[in-house]
């Protein structure tokens, strides 16, 4: 047996042509003393990550930021998000079962509840990596009169600036938190609350949709190696699940093609490491990469996943759980009285101090 996989380290790397995530045009202030100087409000610039050279003036890379890539990640998942399936419980939980929100996170807030996952997915944003150096370019629009009323001739036609750049490459890093990956809450104690398990039934279907060997139910579970030794009700998934949730991220990755007009950012290599021993198993250690080109390269991947959590019998579970709720019940009633107390001292002072007053 091998050793069990903790965490997975990522390594991306895109090639393009030209822009395809651009900037407020703020960024004039910052590059007023560069190249890149505009004096106009019609000027767009590229997303930059800013540097002092050994020279000790601005200089600057091209980026691509972390948000972006994760919109094409998954925009054959999502075109866009659409708060109101809140109020559908089969069309909105068979989104919280999608493998996207398994591995990206959400949040959804109403009057009655408060459903948030943290994502398993951490990436930087992809900075250039290459010498492509970027410049302003003058562009021009056209369109119809501004009036019709025969009182000007003049249309709307205009130019404005835009940031453009030739062959480029950038490079990220990021990783997969199994941990995180691993168990789906559906408790508060932990602000974690990610599904209402009074429509675990509902969840639970979905979930064999996107993770056709799911078969876990609703239990308490504890860290492991935790010095806070409280409950928590959810689900774990099991080896095969985190598997399957890793494989489809890592495709996913592969298939990352931003396209704007003009412009293209596509994935030219994928890395990873399986995290065993986060002291050894690190970026800085170029050893045991294992690079991703094809579906076929994410498929047969095969490891085993660290448990991170136990199972608690449940009624020792509720047992805890019922005697820490009542300690917090009391601690708030506590602190309720007293800062009634406090309120009525301060009443009474006041009212003799007007009644000194009045005398």
């Amino acid at each position: 047996m091998g050793k069990k996989v903790k965490n997975i380290l990522l390594k991306i790397e895109f090639e393009g042509n030209g822009v395809v995530n651009m900037d407020s045009n703020d960024q004039k202030y910052v590059l007023k003393d560069t190249h890149l100087r505009a004096r106009y409000e019609n000027v767009s610039f590229a997303k930059k990550s800013f540097t002092i050279n050994e020279d000790g003036k601005l200089d600057y890379k091209l980026k691509i930021s972390r948000d972006c890539i994760l919109h094409d990640m998954y925009k054959y998942n999502m075109i866009s998000n659409v708060p109101n399936i809140v109020h559908n419980d089969y069309l909105f939980y068979n989104h919280l079962a999608s493998t996207m929100s398994l591995v990206k996170g959400y949040m959804y807030a109403n009057k009655a509840e408060t459903l948030k996952r943290k994502g398993a997915i951490t990436l930087c944003d992809a900075v250039q990596t290459c010498n492509a150096f970027s410049s302003l370019e003058v562009f021009s629009r056209s369109g119809e009169k501004v009036t019709n009323d025969g009182t000007t001739e003049k249309s709307d036609n205009s130019f404005y600036y835009k940031e453009t750049v030739g062959d480029i490459k950038y490079s990220t890093k990021g990783d997969l938190d199994l941990m995180n990956l691993q168990f789906v809450s559906c408790d508060s104690i932990f602000d974690r609350y990610s599904f209402n398990p009074d429509k675990f039934e509902i969840y639970k279907n979905f979930l064999k949709i996107s993770l056709p060997n799911f078969n876990g139910e609703l239990g308490y579970y504890q860290l492991k190696d935790s010095n806070i030794e409280i409950p928590e009700y959810g689900i774990l998934l099991s080896d095969e699940d985190v598997l399957k949730l890793v494989k489809e991220t890592l495709t996913s990755m592969l298939k990352i093609n931003i396209k704007r007009k003009g412009a293209y950012a596509k994935v030219s290599s994928v890395k990873i490491k399986l995290v065993s021993d986060p002291l050894i198993d690190t970026f800085n250690n170029d050893n045991d990469w294992i690079s991703l080109k094809t579906d076929k390269d994410v498929n047969d991947l095969n490891f085993e996943t660290e448990f991170f959590y136990n199972e608690i019998n449940i009624e020792e579970a509720k047992s805890s759980r019922l005697e820490f709720e009542e300690k917090i019940k009391t601690a708030k009633e506590d602190a309720k009285k007293a800062d009634k107390e406090s309120k009525d001292i301060k009443n009474a002072n006041k009212k003799s101090l007007k009644n000194n007053i009045d005398e």
